[in-house]
């Protein structure tokens, strides 16, 4: 008895052995970086042949953090299997990373939200502490974004204390470097807060404590980033245009290498006005326009930013341009209904189920915000119809000028783009007028929504013909609004087209490559299994194997 009792000690020593052998063996890749899966893989057929469900659970939250492209899939496999657990700690963290999801990378408030309060209804009793301070510094980001400074600010000071002391006290590494990211990303929030509460010096001295501790760790460097920025924006409100100038750019690098658009757009926010103080018009045009590019792409808008489309309708209503003036006043009625149906959600979902306070004066904001849209949609309407009339009787009378409906008609004749230009100055470069690239951008916009890229043989030359203009001004146009050469811009729209019909529809993931190729344009499959792997950074074969992985994975912890 003795011996057998021996010999399941020993295997039990060997199987935990050999799941710690795989995390050894991919522990040291970035996030995102899918190599992991060599590992992970029979990691989790291995928790799963066994029934080992707290393996299981590691397995499927370290399968987050390297996949790229099927986060949440994950995710819900990581709740099914800590339900399975029936640990509640566990089952908190599994809610909580799958709202973490929906915030950092999405930024979708109201499903992140949703989550948290689920996580939050197993961890508030919860002994484990870093656990319920993670919890909490979520929904402190929640009240932040809310317009409740004073609430954030007293849920981030509690979080400060505890992961203070956590990351000094003797602890296994991950453990440290868990707590230590806690705090210094609690810093960075108060520090927000402390800006919009107008507390500078005590803003600075957040900043101060960031960068210190921050160093010059690899591990670290989206902080120092965040840091940097809190820096320039300080400086703005002190009026320290140039050197608000510096922090701000110099934050950028980690930003953008992380993809945080959100943070990037406050800092674009903060770049534009103080340009904007330095009578640097132009160079704020660009920072507010690069707000306006996060918006259209990712639906997504932080209420701080909100100004600078504000400002952009001045700018361009001072210019006497009318559709670059409707263009941004109808991004602002977009912005405005995505703030106004945020700010409802969250509102109302914290009152009912984490009440920290009166909510009356959001109340008060949310239906003054409402009204202010419901003006404006009628305001916007009547311009419109005033707008077209006019260019239609100065259609009629010269019938050279172009009419607002069909400002992207550009001649396409076939001399140099210098000679389409009137009143060109000698020596000067050419540029495209804003009235003729408000047009061509409108249609290019409706091309787009058609899917014109997925039409075989596509070229710079064909679409110019499409948009009833000339491939000089196109080319130009398209990369400096859609951040990209034709050729890489036509590239990247088939590719986000098939990624998303293969995540969507079942029925795509039975296509052949070849047919997968032909559906999205392109005249072969090398070409475009060459395309898909730069884009998914695995082939087509290997996202549909992943893709049907993951249901199966999901449905059978589920089951």
């Amino acid at each position: 008895m003795r011996k057998l009792l021996l010999c399941t000690f020993v295997a039990g020593m060997v199987t935990a052995q050999q799941f710690s052998d795989y995390r050894t063996r991919y522990d040291h890749f970035e996030e995102n970086d899918v190599r992991a899966f060599e590992q992970l893989n029979p990691y989790i057929e291995k928790a799963k042949k066994e029934k080992n469900f707290p393996e299981l659970f590691q397995a499927y939250k370290d399968a987050v953090s390297f996949t790229p492209a099927y986060k949440l899939a994950f995710a819900d496999s990581l709740i099914a299997t800590a339900l399975l657990t029936g640990d509640r700690d566990l089952i908190a963290t599994a809610f909580l990373t799958k709202g973490t999801i929906y915030y950092f990378n999405d930024k979708k408030f109201q499903p992140a939200l949703d989550e948290y309060l689920k996580a939050w209804s197993y961890a508030k009793d919860s002994k484990n502490q870093y656990l319920y301070y993670k919890n909490l510094y979520h929904l402190g980001v929640i009240k932040s974004y809310l317009g409740y400074y004073e609430e954030a600010l007293g849920m981030f000071r509690q979080c400060e204390v505890f992961f203070d002391k956590e990351r000094q006290a003797e602890s296994a590494p991950n453990h440290q470097f868990n707590n230590k990211k806690g705090y210094l990303n609690t810093l960075h929030q108060k520090g927000i807060c402390l800006i919009e509460l107008q507390q500078l010096e005590k803003a600075q001295q957040q900043v101060e404590k960031g960068l210190a501790e921050s160093g010059a760790e690899a591990d670290f460097y989206l902080e120092k980033s965040y840091f940097h920025q809190l820096n320039g924006m300080i400086a703005y409100h002190q009026k320290r245009d140039q050197s608000a100038i510096l922090a701000l750019d110099n934050s950028l690098t980690g930003i953008e290498r992380k993809n945080d658009f959100t943070s990037a757009s406050m800092v674009y926010f903060y770049l534009g006005k103080s340009y904007q103080r330095l009578h640097q018009k132009d160079q704020a045009v660009v920072h507010f326009n690069k707000i306006d590019s996060i918006f259209t792409s990712r639906h997504f808008i932080l209420p701080q930013v909100r100004e600078s489309y504000e400002i952009l309708i001045d700018h361009y209503h001072d210019l006497q341009d009318k559709p670059r003036e409707l263009y941004y006043t109808t991004q602002l009625l977009k912005a405005d209904q995505i703030l106004a149906t945020d700010f409802k959600y969250l509102a109302s979902k914290l009152h009912k189920e984490y009440d920290t306070g009166d909510l009356v004066a959001s109340k008060r904001r949310l239906e003054t915000s409402i009204s202010y849209i419901y003006l404006l949609a009628v305001v916007l309407g009547i311009g419109l119809v005033y707008v077209i009339l006019v260019s239609y009787r100065n259609k009629r009378k010269v019938s050279i000028l172009p009419s607002v409906l069909d400002l992207a008609k550009v001649p396409t004749d076939t001399k140099p783009l210098n000679d389409a230009v009137p009143n060109k100055e000698p020596g000067k470069n050419t540029k495209v007028s804003d009235e003729v690239v408000a047009g061509i951008l409108v249609k290019l916009t409706m091309l787009e929504k058609n899917h014109f890229y997925l039409e075989k043989g596509m070229t710079l030359h064909k679409l110019a013909g499409k948009l009833n203009t000339n491939s000089n001004y196109l080319s130009m146009i398209i990369k400096e609004h859609r951040g990209l050469f034709f050729n890489a811009y036509l590239k990247k729209s088939r590719m986000e087209y098939v990624t998303a019909k293969l995540q969507e529809n079942k029925l795509w993931q039975h296509y052949s490559v070849e047919t997968l190729a032909k559906e999205c344009g392109f005249a072969d499959r090398t070409n475009f299994s060459r395309a898909f792997k730069a884009h998914n950074q695995v082939s087509p074969v290997e996202f549909i194997q992943q893709l049907h992985a993951s249901e199966k994975d999901f449905g059978e912890v589920s089951n």
